[in-house]
């Protein structure tokens, strides 16, 4: 519990260190911190010489309904193009209040013979049982399951349009990010069967709790290890240039552009990407490539899609491709290795290349140089 505490804190500086901090830093050092109050009502239930206040534990053992939601705001304010907006979010945490209110309500107000206390660590009821203490089990599983399941399905979404909207993978597909909350989603479900473990005497009590603190305590130094290096996918001037809403359906049914038009677009995208080279740039997207060339990113990618029947993705690798045949034949590259030439044509880094590369061309890099060779 005190590694987890001092890791959740010290994480949180971390952050809070960064130069370019964004919406989605700060949701995380959110979630870090009911995490390490989650901590510390745990260690608070069980250090019998400080504990003096039952009712800050009733509140502490209803903070999982706080921190569910959060994990769901961390993945719409990364894979979202519109800002996130904390406003339009706040009735998730009615649960929250709903049950640390209620249980206040019922630990001051109702005869010492129907309080709930708390005893060896977990809430106990004499007397009459409140809804919230026959169910607290299923609510906070009900929780625990509905906002893993929304981010999920929140990453799937996003998924689905990334060779749409980026050149490059790295960093925007989200992977980590998926592994962990399914890791979270069976962390939880463990940390559910301790406890109730612990509640029938099947181990000890305490020590199932310290079980779950070591979850808990493992969970934070994996979100902080790749928070920390998980950059915004969607820029500032990105999410102002692409602040419309496109549905994957019929999405171009309403087009303004005519034929001669789109025919027009392209003509001028395809000259500035042999001209300017806009694809050197491994961070290349449809909105800052739109950006570039004073064109919608609706307008673009309608343009790529319909004329020539591919998606950004491929449509800016086929020019990266293109440009690492030329650089990889000339003899002043010859110093450079397969990976150097790829990264000054654009890609940024081995995985990334050797997929495209193979997914387009048929063969791997290596087999592609041998082959120059033996024609040579």
């Amino acid at each position: 519990m005190y590694i987890g505490i001092f890791l959740a804190g010290f994480l949180s500086l971390l952050i809070f260190a960064k130069n370019n901090r964004t919406t989605h830093d700060h949701i995380l050092v959110a979630w870090l911190i009911i995490s390490a109050l989650l901590l510390f009502s745990f260690y608070y239930d069980f250090n019998y010489t400080t504990r003096k206040y039952e009712a800050l534990q009733l509140v502490g053992m209803v903070l999982p309904p706080a921190a569910a939601p959060i994990l769901y705001f961390y993945v719409c304010s990364l894979v979202r193009s519109r800002p996130f907006k904390l406003r339009r979010y706040w009735f998730h945490f009615i649960p929250f209040f709903f049950l640390a209110g209620s249980m206040l309500y019922f630990y001051y107000n109702l005869e010492d013979s129907q309080r709930l206390v708390v005893d060896d660590g977990f809430i106990q009821m004499y007397g009459i049982k409140a809804f919230q203490m026959r169910n607290y089990g299923m609510i906070m599983a009900f929780f625990s399951f509905l906002y893993p399941v929304l981010s999920l399905y929140s990453l799937f979404r996003h998924k689905k349009t990334l060779t749409d909207k980026f050149s490059n993978l790295s960093g925007v597909n989200m992977d980590w990010l998926r592994n962990w909350i399914i890791l979270s989603f069976i962390g939880f479900w463990l940390s559910f069967i301790l406890i109730w473990s612990g509640a029938f005497r099947w181990i000890e009590f305490e020590t199932s709790f310290k079980a779950v603190a070591s979850l808990i305590t493992l969970n934070i130094a994996i979100i902080g290890f790749y928070g920390l290096k998980q950059t915004s996918i969607f820029t500032n001037e990105r999410i102002q240039q692409g602040a419309q809403k496109e549905t994957s359906e019929n999405k171009y049914e309403r087009s303004r552009l005519t034929k001669d038009e789109s025919a027009e677009i392209l003509k001028k995208v395809q000259a500035a990407m042999e001209s300017d080279k806009p694809y050197l740039d491994s961070q290349l997207s449809l909105e800052s490539l739109a950006f570039k060339l004073g064109l919608s990113k609706h307008d673009l990618s309608q343009v790529i899609n319909e004329q020539l029947g591919i998606n950004f993705f491929t449509f800016v690798n086929e020019y990266r491709i293109s440009e690492f045949k030329q650089l990889i034949q000339q003899p002043k590259n010859a110093h450079l290795t397969i990976l150097g030439v790829a990264l000054e044509s654009g890609f940024n880094s081995k995985s990334s290349f050797n997929g495209v590369f193979k997914k387009l061309e048929g063969i791997t890099p290596g087999a592609y140089k041998n082959s120059l060779k033996q024609s040579n």
